[in-house]
């Protein structure tokens, strides 16, 4: 909130030294002056304006980038979140002891059958820890968009439909590839 209270501020500065700037050139301020007291102010009321847009772009992009980053935790719902959290659990200690390393081994074994890819099998340990495509992406440094294709490949290869489907199946029917 405070972010959108800066930028408006920010706007109306912009417009307010635009203004001045304009009724100075046409002369609305004073008597007549030499031309260097004139370029002089025209120069100081130019560059007050260039930091003033400049600094209205960056708090801009910075409200930006917070709004795709809640839309972008807003993809998955709180629902399917605690149900992903809740198979994550589950599935957790399902693996004798619950250790990384053993979870890890489990997740190979069963994805074994399935002939992944080197990446499918990143994307999809990723997936089976509940990331989103975006976390996946900033994970493995490539864009959303090639997460979304394996996450496809992916689902083709284990005959499912939703992140759900592929988490249950990886929990109660591990056998089940293509």
């Amino acid at each position: 909130m405070k972010k959108h209270a800066l930028r408006c501020i920010l706007g109306i500065g912009y417009v307010l030294l635009l203004t001045t700037l304009l009724l100075y050139q046409a002369g609305a301020f004073g008597e007549r002056r030499e031309w260097q007291i004139a370029v002089l102010g025209t120069l100081f009321l130019g560059v007050a304006l260039a930091v003033v847009l400049m600094l209205y772009i960056r708090v801009n992009d910075q409200i930006m980038r917070q709004e795709e980053n809640q839309s972008g935790r807003e993809s998955v719902s709180a629902e399917d979140q605690r149900e992903i959290q809740k198979e994550s659990a589950r599935q957790n200690s399902a693996v004798s002891g619950g250790s990384y390393e053993e979870i890890y081994a489990h997740f190979l074994a069963v994805m074994e059958a399935c002939a992944l890819s080197e990446r499918e099998l990143e994307v999809a340990w990723l997936l089976y820890r509940g990331y989103t495509n975006r976390q996946i992406g900033e994970a493995l440094y490539i864009a959303e968009t090639t997460v979304k294709k394996h996450v496809s490949h992916i689902y083709q290869k284990m005959d499912v439909q939703s992140r759900k489907e592929f988490r249950a199946k990886l929990y109660f029917d591990p056998s089940q590839c293509l």
